[in-house]
């Protein structure tokens, strides 16, 4: 009966043994991490999920059942409408069609005709105000706005000046954010002071973040980020002069950092470790890769 009992324990042992091996060597817990993801264009573009066109409202609330948001581009038609959509034309993209028309040259009757097509996908133009209004009534997630004005001269014509878009748009914005519950969880891209100081006039936008985005070293962008009063930087994070030890000092200086536009696992690493605010990635498995929550 003793040697019995003694296989018994023996076997328990075992066993247990096997059970905290087993679980040794599984996949550890995911890391706690303040960086939040983002996906770049609604990360419609993804080559292990390329199923949706980037910048519309599928891409984004397909982004962010893995990803903590979006960031999007923005362009204003002669409505004053703004829109998401990436380049200086449609070239490209409109189904069966050279065409070649801006947005900010466009009417909105026109845009919302427009049908868009990439390899085998189609959709359509979205409205900002259509993932604004989606995501007020639901996730409430962090979106960044990219605001595009790689237009010609005659095309900011229509609006008297750069500054007179820049200007209408900044109105247009505070207008559709009225009754948006989720401005402290948005942000915008721009290298226009005249804007941020325009969007920041009105009390429907005064929380949204604005971000510095100039190609210039590091240490340059941060003076010049805090001299003209915005509250974020937006950088490459390729960009030589983008270091954890710079990141740091912008964070110390108050500002908000976004990191654009890793991919792959590797490149993920090496902004994460930059220890930023914000990544925007085309990658909507980013935080399955680098095992962060």
């Amino acid at each position: 009966m003793l040697i019995g009992i003694n296989r018994i324990i023996s076997i328990s042992f075992i066993l247990a043994g096997l059970v905290i091996l087993t679980n040794s060597c599984g996949k550890p817990e995911p890391i706690e991490t303040a960086t939040n993801f983002l996906g770049h264009k609604g990360s419609g573009n993804n080559n292990y999920n390329d199923l949706l066109i980037e910048n519309t409202l599928p891409s984004v609330k397909s982004a962010v059942n893995r990803l903590d948001g979006a960031e999007l581009d923005i362009q204003m038609s002669l409505d004053g409408t703004p829109w998401i959509w990436h380049n200086a034309s449609l070239k490209g993209y409109v189904c069966n069609s050279n065409s070649q028309d801006t947005i900010p040259k466009m009417r909105d009757i026109d845009i919302e005709q427009v049908r868009i097509c990439h390899q085998t996908k189609q959709d359509r133009i979205y409205k900002l105000s259509e993932v604004l209004s989606w995501n007020n009534a639901g996730p409430g997630v962090y979106i960044s706005l990219d605001i595009k004005v790689s237009f010609s001269a005659t095309t900011f014509r229509l609006y008297g000046d750069r500054n007179g878009y820049l200007t209408q748009l900044a109105a247009s914005l505070a207008t559709i954010f009225e009754n948006y519950r989720h401005t402290d969880k948005t942000l915008v891209e721009v290298d226009s002071q005249l804007f941020c100081t325009r969007l920041k006039s009105f009390s429907s936008t005064r929380n949204i973040t604005t971000c510095f985005m100039r190609y210039e070293p590091m240490p340059q962008k941060i003076a010049n980020a805090v001299r003209l009063g915005y509250e974020g930087l937006s950088c490459n994070y390729t960009d030589p002069s983008v270091t954890k030890e710079t990141v740091a000092a912008a964070q110390q200086a108050g500002l908000k950092v976004q990191l654009w536009t890793p991919y792959y696992r590797d490149e993920l690493r090496k902004a994460f470790a930059i220890n930023p605010d914000f990544v925007q990635t085309d990658n909507i498995y980013a935080k399955q890769a680098l095992n962060v929550r």
